[in-house]
């Protein structure tokens, strides 16, 4: 168990491993830091629980932010006939165990809890005191408990576009499975984001939460 401080990540987490600009709010409860991975310009806003055993480690991606009050759970216990359930936890006798992955661009909003077995695709939102119990496709909007597709974050032509400002090349989607995974998931869902053209006072807003965060420009 360890209590965190807002700061800086490198050279002084106590986490696994952290990029840089990596963030964690005060307070925080992690079971086993070390087996807990952020990429740089994640965030973990405050009161946020990890619940994780040493061999069961849960990665955060790049430029997601994990909201307040979320809680993380990566085993579950199966009812086992003559074990009560008091030892179960402390036992891990049939177990669910495994990790968790959270992709890169990730919005986990507040009070929701994730549950083992519950991959976050890229781009995903997870709606506010949702409780997710399988995986999340890339840019799906879930909410609900159990989480439920309720929408895409982006259109296709969107995507395209904002994966080129965020990933290099060689990390993009592309449209053939873009087309995919819509045809897989997303027919006749709502698009929840927007494109617009940005004004001065936008970018201005952009610079300054830019400088405020000390975001790191990807490398693309």
């Amino acid at each position: 168990m360890k209590l965190f401080k807002s700061c800086m990540m490198p050279g002084r987490s106590n986490l696994g491993s952290t990029g840089d600009n990596s963030i964690i709010g005060f307070p925080v409860y992690i079971t086993y830091p070390k087996a807990v991975h952020m990429e740089e310009n994640s965030v973990i806003r405050l009161g946020t629980k990890i619940l994780n055993n040493k061999d069961e480690h849960v990665y955060i991606g790049k430029y997601t932010v994990v909201g307040v009050n979320c809680v993380i759970v990566t085993n579950g216990h199966t009812s086992t006939v003559g074990i009560p359930h008091v030892l179960l936890g402390a036992s891990h006798i049939n177990d669910k165990s495994q990790n968790i992955y959270i992709a890169e661009d990730v919005w986990i909003g507040a009070n929701v809890t994730i549950l083992a077995g519950s991959n976050l695709g890229r781009g995903c939102i997870v709606g506010a005191c949702s409780l997710v119990t399988k995986p999340v496709p890339p840019y799906a909007l879930v909410t609900g408990a159990p989480a439920k597709i309720v929408g895409v974050k982006f259109s296709i032509d969107q995507i395209l576009e904002h994966e080129k400002a965020l990933y290099p090349a060689s990390e993009r989607m592309s449209r053939d499975e873009l087309e995919k995974l819509f045809s897989d998931y997303y027919e006749g869902k709502k698009v929840f984001g927007v494109q617009t053209e940005l004004t001065e006072d936008d970018y201005e807003a952009l610079r300054k939460a830019k400088e405020l965060r000390g975001y790191i420009e990807p490398n693309i």
